[in-house]
C-alpha cells in the first residue's frame, strides 16, 4: 500500500486537534496527498489555494514537486482530509457531500459550507454540523 493510502486510511474521520500534531510531525507528506485532494474536491487550483491561504503558484508546487509543505498547509490539508471521509460517511458517497457543500444552507448563513474551509474554525463547525446529522439533526 502506498504513503497516500496509508495517511488517508489512517486519519480518523473525526480527528482531535493532538491527533493533527501527531500527524503534522510524524507522517511524510507529498506531492500524492495533495493530488488525492483535488481530486476529491474536483474543485479549481485557484479556489484550494484561497482555502490554503497560498498562492495558485504555491499549490501548483505542492501539487508537482515534493516541495517543503508549511506547516498550516499540512494541518488544514489533514483536517480536510478527515473532513471528506466524515462527510464521505454522513452521505453515504463523496458525491453526495461535495453537493451538500456547495448547496447554500441556513446553518451557515445560507452560504455553501465549502466558503467555511478557508478557517480552521470553519473546518471545525462543518465538523460538528456533520456530527449533528449523524445522530440525527438536519443540516
Amino acid at each position: 500500500m502506498n504513503a497516500t493510502n496509508d495517511i488517508i486510511k489512517d486519519i480518523p474521520a473525526n480527528i482531535s486537534d493532538s491527533q493533527v500534531v501527531i500527524y503534522i510531525h510524524s507522517k511524510d507528506f507529498d506531492t500524492k496527498q495533495v493530488k488525492f485532494f483535488k481530486e476529491l474536491t474536483h474543485s479549481t487550483d485557484k479556489i484550494i489555494s484561497e482555502w490554503f491561504d497560498i498562492s495558485e503558484k504555491t499549490f501548483q508546487s505542492y501539487r508537482s514537486s515534493n516541495s517543503n509543505f508549511n506547516i498550516n498547509f499540512k494541518e488544514k490539508l489533514i483536517l480536510l482530509l478527515s473532513l471528506y471521509k466524515q462527510g464521505e460517511r454522513a452521505f453515504g458517497s463523496k458525491e453526495e457531500f461535495n453537493e451538500w457543500l456547495e448547496k447554500p444552507n441556513f446553518h451557515f448563513n445560507n452560504e455553501p459550507p465549502v466558503k467555511f474551509f478557508k478557517t480552521i474554525s470553519g473546518i471545525r463547525y462543518i465538523e460538528d454540523r456533520l456530527t449533528g446529522m449523524e445522530y440525527g439533526d438536519n443540516a
